[in-house]
């Protein structure tokens, strides 16, 4: 999900049509979540099914800012996107309707990955270090039966929805007044807030612990849960409509200037304090509060930037984008098994760990859409994806 792939125009009165800009967003998320991992498997820190020898400060340099400035902001802004459409989904299908959809269209996948595409994935993973193991040895007497991996996000996405559905079979109906759009200084009042209690999440649940078998990682669900509510708030109110281009080139230039200083300031604070990168982690560590105020500010003002900008310059969707745009779950349910299979058959080369990671991420890419456009013309799945 990057700023360079919204192309900065003179300002000019949105398109008013369907809001396609923000079906063009999921794709250029789903196309930041598969680099994101291509980019974990040569040489960035966090988890994935394959992982090859890290290289220098060369490689792991650009690879961590990379990963870094995704984490802020692409699964908030996909749960934000996720509930936009929320409530009037729910108007419109009625509680039982709407739940059964939901569990069809998330619960189906995270069941189908759990038992199949994920244990095929560790498989082919592994396979090639133990030559002699059978996909039937390895699946009868796997440790866990179930594995979220990716999916994690879907399980997210089902409990969330459920407690919305809860909610508003409790609340009472009365006519709420329209909220206005919340202007530059209360976005970034959100966003410190949203960084002070990410801080204090990260005293009992650092960044990098993860729910076993869910895949939950704690230290970063006050930012999905905030953008998850913001999405239904945000449709009822139908705050996208008045964001401006303006808008969208101040927090543009600020998240520039967070990447920019960001990273330098707490490399120096790193120096400076003589400290491991677990102090970054969480706890009470002044390490631990700049990190979290500072992806949360930068986060924030991508999403700001990718929103606004994007609503004035990628409205438009043709034959191709509409196609990318009907696969991208597909997509991002399918693309580990895909990138894997793509990083081992590259393994043999020896090329610079960046350019594998440029020729895996594409590639993976590549595949992963041409499979899913292929997936969305089976009935069944269909259907559910």
């Amino acid at each position: 999900m990057q700023l360079s792939a919204v192309s900065i125009v003179n300002e000019r009165k949105p398109v008013k049509e369907r809001e396609n800009y923000i079906d063009n967003i999921r794709v250029l998320l789903t196309m930041l979540v598969v680099l994101h991992h291509a980019a974990v498997t040569y040489g960035a820190s966090g988890g994935w099914y394959y992982k090859e020898e890290a290289g220098g400060l060369a490689t792991q340099l650009p690879l961590t800012i990379f990963v870094s400035v995704n984490q802020s902001f692409f699964m908030g802004l996909f749960f934000f996107l996720s509930s936009y459409f929320i409530f009037p989904s729910y108007e419109r299908k009625g509680t039982s309707r709407f739940l059964l959809d939901r569990f069809k269209r998330l619960g189906i996948p995270l069941v189908f990955y759990s038992l199949v595409i994920s244990p095929v994935t560790i498989y082919i993973a592994i396979a090639h270090q133990h030559p002699g193991l059978s996909f039937k040895d390895y699946y009868l007497n796997r440790e866990h039966w179930i594995e979220t991996g990716v999916l994690w996000f879907t399980a997210a996405l089902l409990i969330f929805t459920t407690v919305f559905i809860l909610l508003q079979s409790v609340a009472t109906k009365k006519d709420q007044r329209a909220a206005k759009f919340p202007g530059n200084r209360s976005i970034f009042i959100f966003a410190i807030a949203l960084g002070v209690i990410s801080f204090f999440v990260r005293i009992v649940f650092p960044i990098g612990w993860t729910l076993p078998s869910l895949g939950f990682q704690f230290a970063h669900f006050p930012q999905y849960i905030a953008l998850f509510i913001i999405g239904i708030i945000a449709h009822r109110n139908q705050w996208l409509s008045t964001l401006s281009y303006q808008q969208g080139k101040v927090w543009l230039w600020t998240a520039v200037a967070l990447i920019v200083i960001g990273f330098p300031g707490i490399y120096i604070l790193k120096i400076i304090t003589h400290s491991e990168l677990d102090a970054f982690l969480g706890g009470v560590t002044i390490q631990s509060f700049v990190n979290a105020m500072w992806e949360q500010t930068l986060g924030i003002s991508i999403m700001a930037a990718l929103l606004s900008i994007s609503k004035y310059s990628l409205n438009k969707q043709g034959a191709f984008l509409k196609a990318l745009s009907r696969s991208a779950y597909a997509v991002y349910i399918i693309h580990p098994l895909v990138l894997v299979c793509i990083s081992i058959l590259l393994k043999d080369f020896s090329i610079a760990p960046l350019l594998k990671f440029v020729i895996a991420g594409l590639l993976a890419i590549a595949v992963s859409f041409i499979v899913g456009m292929l997936l969305v013309r089976i009935p069944v799945v269909k259907d559910i994806v």
